[in-house]
């Protein structure tokens, strides 16, 4: 039973989706003024009996074109592998946000994920993420719309929304809900920059709820930028 649940809890996280972090299902519709830069992320997280890792390679080509990979591996509280999934995503800004004081866009993701109760899954994706500035201190709200399918599932529309604010110096905080399929998702965590637009740090608690199961759990990700 309890390795019929972690394959079940693995295979509607969240991590299943490529992300803009600290988000784990919103889209953000920013991008950085810098051109063919490389920045990596990596996150390690738990959420009721399930452990994950993943590593997430993104190239900026321009300030309106990126694509981004995400590699991740899934175990139960033992340490067994439970299971593992690879996407890749890209996405293209329609405007500037630091232009218009908001931008818009659209994101196409394509992944394969593999566990031992569903064996392997394809899954297709595309939202549509707007993101508006709130005033002049740096602080976002993003909203996604969207739709999905996985080859073992009927399409579902999803829908997420995102906020950040700086309340301290180099320190955002930020939250999130999201709605897919049956999943309902959310957390609030904060980001603290070591290094500002460089090197940051994250910490969030997260709850998700689907098939009628809860799991809460925390989310511990590092990211490096502008390489």
């Amino acid at each position: 039973m309890a390795l019929l649940l972690g394959a079940t809890i693995a295979s509607i996280v969240p991590a299943a989706y490529a992300n803009d972090r600290p988000f784990q299902v919103a889209r953000t519709a920013v991008m950085e003024d810098d051109e063919q830069v490389w920045s990596f992320e990596s996150w390690a997280q738990r959420r009721g009996s399930v452990r994950g890792l993943s590593f997430e390679p993104e190239y900026t080509f321009d300030n309106a074109n990126s694509i981004q990979f995400e590699l991740s591996r899934f175990t139960d509280r033992r340490g067994q592998e439970t299971g593992h999934e690879a996407e890749v995503e890209l996405k293209h800004l329609f405007n500037n946000i630091a232009r218009d004081g908001y931008g818009w866009g659209v994101s196409a993701a394509l992944g394969a994920e593999r566990s031992r109760g569903e064996g392997t899954v394809h899954s297709l994706g595309l939202k549509l993420p707007l993101s508006i500035a709130i005033g002049d201190d740096g602080a976002y709200l993003h909203l996604n719309g969207g739709i999905g399918k996985a080859s073992n599932s009927r399409r579902a529309w999803t829908a997420s929304a995102g906020i950040e604010r700086e309340v301290f110096k180099r320190t955002v905080v930020f939250a999130e809900i999201a709605h897919e399929g049956d999943l309902r998702f959310a957390q609030i965590g904060a980001r603290h920059w070591l290094q500002r637009e460089k090197l940051a740090i994250d910490f969030s608690l997260q709850q998700q709820r689907s098939e009628g199961q809860r799991a809460s759990g925390f989310v511990l990700g590092v990211g490096w930028y502008d390489l």
